[in-house]
């Protein structure tokens, strides 16, 4: 209990510091986006996971999830040429639900992309199809996916992309031996041990596709992963609650708030 108390306190300061420095940037820049400083994080959302993952408060957790999730989907959304960089933002707002800025990611087509992370490329064109419901995307990206399973890419990588054929082919035991070898192979992946080796968000992603996607009955026979990046509690909880995700840190700027949940207004 005395240890959960430390840890609020801690994550109080924590924030603090992020609010006076969020706010004095904006004031500075006159910009949302400009007032986020890449090399020390967009959100302070490191030093809480932890601490918010202790005290199994899953709304709590899922809003600080979101916000994280609203600040790299606003640099994805106002930096490059292609939204394929983003997969794995579009995966984080599918685990919190932040279905507006996910309709902002996800393409509409497939887009003829060159100089990309290997993996997102077919994933991103499996999730388009999926996503979008487009028969003509899915059977572009389906054999593409497949031959990329069958090569030579990283455990994650494949497995990702195999999760996708399987939700394709609405096979919840592959799905689920799928997403289980994709959170072994992220423990050995160049993954960020402090965040995504504490839980890995697109895995929850992942899960909560196949939930959008596929009939109740069909779900409810999707095993989840017996892996400690994978909360089977927060899962549970995010998928027998109405879900209505809120910032985890209000700013006194009420134009920052507004921008982190509407960043169409930014990019106008």
């Amino acid at each position: 209990m005395e240890q959960n108390e430390n840890g609020r306190e801690e994550i109080a300061q924590i924030i603090e510091e992020h609010i006076d420095f969020m706010t004095r940037r904006y004031r500075e820049t006159g910009s949302v986006f400009k007032s986020i400083v890449a090399k020390i994080g967009f959100f302070p959302y490191m030093e809480c996971l932890g601490k918010v993952l202790m005290d199994k408060d899953w709304d709590r957790l899922n809003n600080l999830i979101y916000q994280e999730n609203c600040f790299r989907s606003l640099c994805s959304l106002m930096c490059g040429d292609t939204r394929y960089w983003a997969f794995l933002d579009m995966l984080d707002a599918l685990a919190v639900g932040n279905m507006k800025t996910l309709e902002l990611l996800v393409p509409h087509k497939t887009e003829p992309v060159t100089n990309i992370f290997p993996a997102y490329r077919p994933a991103t064109n499996m999730l388009i199809g999926l996503w979008r419901k487009d028969s003509s995307v899915l059977d572009y990206a389906v054999p593409r996916a497949k031959k990329f399973v069958s090569g030579k890419r990283p455990q994650w990588e494949r497995a990702a992309v195999a999760y996708l054929l399987a939700v394709y082919d609405k096979n919840p035991e592959e799905a689920g031996v799928q997403l289980e070898l994709l959170c072994k192979g992220v423990m050995r992946a160049d993954f960020d041990a402090d965040t995504d080796k504490v839980l890995f968000v697109p895995a929850h992603g992942l899960y909560q596709l196949a939930a959008c996607l596929w009939d109740k009955e069909l779900f409810q026979q999707l095993p989840m992963p017996n892996h400690k990046i994978f909360s089977k509690e927060y899962a549970v909880w995010r998928n027998t609650h109405e879900i209505q995700p809120e910032l985890f840190v209000k700013y006194p700027e009420p134009v920052i708030n507004n921008i982190l949940i509407n960043p169409e207004i930014e990019m106008s």
